[in-house]
């Protein structure tokens, strides 16, 4: 699946409309591909997000984006906070951006473990992403966590067998990702409810 990104093009057609601070121009490699993009060096959540080592790396390597622009390319109707449990998937072979996986980031944004999985946005889920909130809130269907990072995102994680049948008990159109071809393979996936959007991860 094609993953949106803010595109140079894009960004440029968003400046003309708004006056903002002269925009950075910038180089990530996304799937074996470089992809041009921009924004505002001067941005508050940029500078919470964007490590010294991060800036000396990006200075030199050949991938020129914060991470954090990456990411938020990425996962473009998230907050910074709802895109907590989210790192960047990297491949080594091919010195790029692969996507975005659940875990903890490093100095650069990556996956500290070595992600085995990519996430994607399920399309028409807000009631489906409410309705796991609220079941993880009351305790009213086994296997659905909260995460503790502030992100308010809920995930539940095993088998897809396992996640259909957890899916099937909550009502608020779940069933709808429950029979999700996804969920059908059988192999262990996550399904992670964060701002009114729900993600498969397998």
């Amino acid at each position: 699946m094609r993953r949106p990104f803010l595109t140079l093009a894009a960004f440029l057609g968003l400046a003309s409309v708004a006056t903002a601070a002269e925009p950075t121009f910038c180089t990530t490699r996304i799937n074996g591909q470089d992809v041009p993009m921009a924004y505002d060096k001067e941005e508050p959540s940029l500078q919470e997000n964007y490590s010294r080592r991060e800036i000396l790396f990006t200075r030199w390597g050949r991938d020129t984006c914060p991470s954090y622009v990456v990411l938020r390319s990425l996962t473009p109707d998230l907050t910074d906070e709802e895109r907590g449990p989210f790192c960047l998937r990297h491949d080594k072979e091919s010195d790029s951006t692969l996507g975005y996986d659940l875990g903890r980031r490093d100095a650069y944004g990556r996956c500290k473990e070595p992600a085995k999985s990519l996430c994607q946005r399920v399309n028409q889920t807000k009631d489906t992403a409410v309705a796991m909130a609220g079941a993880a809130t009351n305790g009213a269907v086994r296997g659905l966590r909260a995460l503790p990072d502030g992100s308010g995102a809920v995930i539940a994680s095993g088998s897809g067998s396992f996640i259909s049948s957890t899916l099937s008990a909550i009502s608020g159109g779940a069933s709808a990702i429950a029979s999700s071809p996804a969920l059908l393979t059988g192999a262990a996936v996550s399904v992670v409810a964060v701002g009114g959007a729900v993600y498969i991860c397998r």
